[in-house]
């Protein structure tokens, strides 16, 4: 049987591997083979012990979107797995061996970012963890007293050819860790370095593709000793005698030259077994009688309080969406039966697939006798099709986004449309079947929503144009989080709602086009975040989502529904907490979708608010319990595969794909989809295809292994330490303590344990030598815990403490709030500090928090270090832009800078490796605008942004390079170099054992150089 086999070790003659999720052994010259683990998770990444007894892996827990890794440990010849970190965190792995008892393993665990990865020694006896001081750690070899560690990437088949500032390097430390440098640095990514005799191997890229080089323990003399060309190789090991790696999802060994393992493992691909899913409705739409929802991509259909559901279209292998039901109680659907994006009709007992191109369709508007159809697509174009005659015709296109939330006339001849008149606005358009498109808005607004009325009197839309600026509390700025209202266009010249004569005159149910801009009304309300409307009987009924900080999940979101009234022209709330809702046809059932529920209700009468999930036509709540959902996982993942690659087809920034063949390469990764077996080989072999675009931003985020549930660790932010009695608490991370977040649970009110306590329990449970903290705090994040404690004075306590869900942000902010007094030390308080950890809201928060007290200050040191990207870059700079001209000067107290919050004349920007995306280009435009100087090292390097609106089935987000961003003196240069700083400067790993930090250091020296000259 043809398996999907990665992560190959080698130990003698003894080769273990990774296949169907679990560590398989197998000989080299034996086909026989031994199934290790069974059904703990995904188990990876096996290493042999030294003396080849023993193996550690790597166990990743992936459900429903959270997802933890630890190392294990157990017998190569098989037998039970030991659980030896306890850790909690997702970037996690087992990395080699220091000897029989030591495991050394890779972490995030305690830094201040998940790209920030250290290297620890674990005793698989007594699950002890020591660091080590080397700083960034992705791989290691150990030899003696010669270390090579890699630093960068160290697999990355996602972006194939990077040569970007993060680049796999080697160190060499000929010390045993005393003192390192660096070893061996090409222009590709280099990774897994090994020792064989008195050469260190290693996996190169700078050639086009993974292959096996050495170079002597100089670094020098480099050989090639493979020669793959299709897959490259990856995840190389060695037991210093020989070289195991894979390519194409098959081992191969070097001893002295390459050749495949043929290794034909049996397996039950027991997660390949058709199974049963949990129902999670993706999409649903009311013709006012029936309703369908969708599941995982597969259409139900069903009546409201009784009957079956029934399953439209094929039941396997195919995923149909945007589905919608018709009032002849059809189904109008996209799928991707034929390859590409087709309308279908789909039946109880029949499909009928339209044939027609219309490109990657984004959304779709039945006309309400369900004959036409309304097609958007990626190509920004909006389509009208005939469903009687199959005619089709161009109605608009515009240059600058998707035409979406499209609105059918009552009367089935006209429709509205929001258009996207610039990059930043929208407008509202009008059509007939047989006309051409007219401007119902200016387009100098961001218009949107369109919908009519039932009776076909009246257009209603949105429209964020109540600019009313409210001041920010904190920084002397505003914004307009109020900006929507509801406006009404009376479809013929008529008379609006709200200013109707003493005589009675009725609108005429038809579109008079001539003067149709005069005739928008607002209707008589405040300003709101309202994100929809829709039209119904005397009603009109608007979705209203809340304002609240963006620091909070956007999933997390719940809505409001309001209605207006038009008898008692008043506004009230029809139900809160709503995740989305849609009318019927005409108006007098709507369909709304709460958590796991769904409720089926009246428009006319207001619903009942808070109701239990259970069953009830009174409430309106639908029995989902009627749908069934079976899946074949072997021919899901083979439409997520074509769907991923139809994806990048469609939306890569390149229509060429600068010369790359995209069809060649769906066909040599198709040949490998028949091996894979489970949802994580699914995701490798995906990987590597989208890799093969060589661009930045090729994502592939899978939300679920099919594995048991992960139960995280509670942590206690703070860093703990066995004295042979207790764990002493050796540091206690701490932000600012007054902050929400920034305070670790032992400095809690009533708690206050200091650096130096010791804790002697947990829940009653005894700690010890084997029995660590960690390992008693499983399941227990975000929960209260007993510890039993000895003070330093020698104290007996014992204290109630509420764990952390995640110490990930106290630890940063310790770690910031570190390097701030550090540069006020030095500095005598004449410069300030900020760091900026991505330029998404985090990053905008964290901003302004630190330039607050910041700014007014002589100098600033602005630190982009790790920066993980988004979308405001722009927005910083902008304020870093503003340069004090002067001063303000009261009659008591200090002079502040004018204008006010403006920068100080000497700004430093700190850079390097981990900083990318937006970080690359704030780098640059730091640079470009001559705001200072630049430090550090060169940047990630990935500049081709994303839109990340697309998800596969399952709910995996599959991103395509969607926007090359050019600058006009260097084009495209960033992309896969990075940014140059203007003074290198790299933190080794003695200066990480030293906690010296070289990059802050000089940007501090060249700050207070730039003062002297001011």
């Amino acid at each position: 049987m043809k398996t999907y086999k990665i992560f190959p070790a080698i130990h003698n003659d003894k080769i273990a591997f990774t296949t169907d999720d679990d560590i398989w052994i197998s000989q080299i010259n034996d086909p026989k083979y031994e199934r290790l683990t069974s059904g703990l998770g995904v188990a990876i990444r096996p290493r042999f012990s030294p003396d080849g007894k023993n193996i550690a892996f790597t166990l990743i827990q992936l459900k429903d979107g959270k997802g933890i890794s630890e190392v294990y440990v157990m017998p190569s010849s098989g037998g039970e797995p030991k659980r030896v970190t306890f850790f909690g965190r997702p970037t996690t792995f087992a990395a080699g061996w220091r000897d029989n008892n030591t495991v050394l393993v890779i972490t995030d665990y305690q830094t201040p970012f998940s790209y920030w990865t250290e290297l620890y020694e674990v005793n698989v006896n007594t699950n002890s963890f020591k660091r080590l001081p080397f700083g960034n750690v992705s791989s290691v070899f150990w030899k003696d007293n010669v270390i090579i560690i890699g630093r960068g990437y160290q697999d990355l088949p996602f972006w194939k050819g990077y040569k970007g500032g993060r680049k796999g390097e080697l160190w060499i430390s000929k010390d045993g860790g005393k003192t390192f440098s660096r070893f061996v640095s090409l222009e590709g990514n280099v990774s897994w370095p090994m020792i064989v005799g008195e050469r260190v191997f290693f996996i190169s890229e700078h050639e086009g593709i993974g292959n096996l080089y050495s170079v002597d323990l100089e670094g020098k003399d480099l050989r090639k000793h493979s020669d793959f060309t299709n897959f490259g190789a990856r995840n190389a090991n060695s037991d210093g005698k020989r070289i195991v790696m894979q390519s194409g999802g098959e081992i191969y060994l070097f001893d002295g030259e390459t050749k495949q393992l043929e290794i034909d493992v049996q397996t039950d691909r027991r997660k390949a077994q058709q199974k049963f899913v949990d129902i999670k409705i993706d999409d649903f739409s009311t013709n006012g009688d029936m309703i369908s929802v969708s599941v995982r991509g597969r259409p139900f259909l069903l009546r409201p309080w009784s009957g079956p559901a029934v399953q439209l279209g094929e039941r396997q292998g195919v995923r149909y969406k945007l589905v919608r039901v018709l009032n002849d109680g059809g189904i109008i659907a996209v799928s991707d039966e034929r390859g590409y994006d087709r309308l279908v009709r789909l039946d109880p007992n029949r499909s009928t697939i339209i044939d027609k191109d219309f490109g990657r369709i984004e959304q779709i508007s039945i006309s309400p006798d369900g004959k036409k159809v309304l097609i958007s697509n990626n190509k920004l174009e909006l389509w009208l099709l005939d469903l009687g005659s199959l005619t089709e015709k161009l109605i608009d296109s515009s240059e600058y986004g998707i035409i979406s939330q499209i609105s059918w006339h009552p009367n089935n001849s006209w429709f509205a449309y929001s258009f996207p008149e610039s990059p930043g606005t929208s407008s509202i358009r009008i059509c007939s079947i047989n006309g051409k498109p007219v401007k119902v808005t200016s387009g100098y607004s961001i218009d949107f929503s369109p919908a009519f009325d039932p009776e076909g009197k009246y257009l209603y839309f949105l429209s964020s144009r109540n600019l009313d600026p409210m001041q920010d509390p904190i920084f002397l700025n505003m914004s307009f989080p109020k900006a929507v209202k509801p406006y009404i266009v009376p479809l013929s010249n008529c008379y609006s709602p709200f200013n109707q004569p003493i005589e009675n005159i009725e609108c005429k149910q038809e579109v008079e086009v001539d003067g149709i801009q005069e005739r928008v009304t607002p209707f008589p309300l405040d300003g709101d975040n309202y994100v929809a409307i829709a039209g119904a009987k005397g009603r009109v009924f608007m979705a209203i989502a809340p304002i609240q900080g963006m620091l909070k999940s956007r999933e997390e979101v719940k809505e409001r529904i309001d209605f207006f009234d038009f008898n008692t022209m008043s506004k009230d709330v029809f139900l809160d907490n709503v995740n989305a809702f849609v009318l019927s046809f005409d108006g007098t059932k709507i369909l709304v979708k709460q958590g796991d529920s769904i409720r089926f209700l009246e428009v006319s009468s207001k619903p009942e608010q808070n109701v239990p999930p259970n069953p009830d036509r009174k409430t309106g709540v639908i029995d989902l319990s009627r749908v069934k959902l079976i899946t074949d996982p072997r021919m899901e993942w083979e439409q997520m595969f074509n769907e991923t690659w139809r994806l990048m087809e469609e939306n890569y920034w390149r229509k060429d794909f600068d010369s790359i063949n995209w069809y060649k390469i769906k066909e040599k990764y198709k040949e490998l989809i028949h091996k894979v077996g489970t949802r994580y080989e699914l995701s490798d072999l995906l990987k590597e295809m989208i890799g093969e675009t060589r661009t930045s931003h090729s994502y592939e985020i899978p939300t679920d292994f099919d594995t048991p549930i992960p139960y995280p660790v509670g942590s206690l932010g703070a860093s703990l330490e066995f004295n042979g009695e207790c764990y002493t608490i050796t540091k206690i991370f701490e932000g600012d303590p007054a902050n929400d977040g920034e305070k670790s649970p032992l400095k809690e009110a009533g708690v206050n344990l200091e650096e130096g306590d010791c804790i002697i329990a947990i829940d009653g449970v005894k700690l010890g030598e084997n029995v660590n903290p960690q390992s008693l705090l499983v399941n227990k994040s975000g929960t209260q815990v007993i510890l039993s404690v000895i003070t330093k004075s020698g104290q007996k306590r014992e204290v109630t403490v509420r764990t952390l869900n995640d110490e990930k942000r106290i630890v940063y902010r310790d770690w910031v709030e570190k390097n701030r007094k550090y540069v006020h030390q030095k500095t005598q308080g004449q410069v300030g500090y900020i760091h900026i950890p991505n330029m998404g809201p985090e990053g905008f928060a964290e901003f302004y928090r630190s330039f607050i007290s910041e700014f007014y200050k002589s100098g600033l040191i602005i630190d982009v270090r790790y920066n993980g990207g988004g979308y405001i870059s722009g927005v910083l700079l902008q304020r870093l832009l503003m340069r004090s001209v002067g001063f303000i000067v009261p009659r008591n107290g200090k002079s502040i800078p004018f204008p006010e919050y403006s920068v100080p004349k000497v700004t430093v920007a700190i850079t390097n490796e981990n900083a990318g995306s937006d970080g690359d280009l704030f780098s640059f435009m730091f640079k470009q605008f001559k705001l200072g100087t630049l430090i550090g090292k060169r940047t990630w390097g990935g500049v081709v942004g994303i839109s990340g609106r697309h998800k596969l089935i399952d709910g995996t987000m599959v991103s395509q390079p969607e926007f090359a961003v050019h600058m006009y003196d260097i084009g495209l240069c960033i992309e896969n170099h990075g940014v140059e700083p203007d003074v290198d400067v790299d933190i080794t790993p003695q200066d990480y054992a030293l906690d010296k930090d070289p990059q802050l250091d000089k940007a501090i020296e060249i700050a207070l150089a730039n003062l002297e000259k001011k």
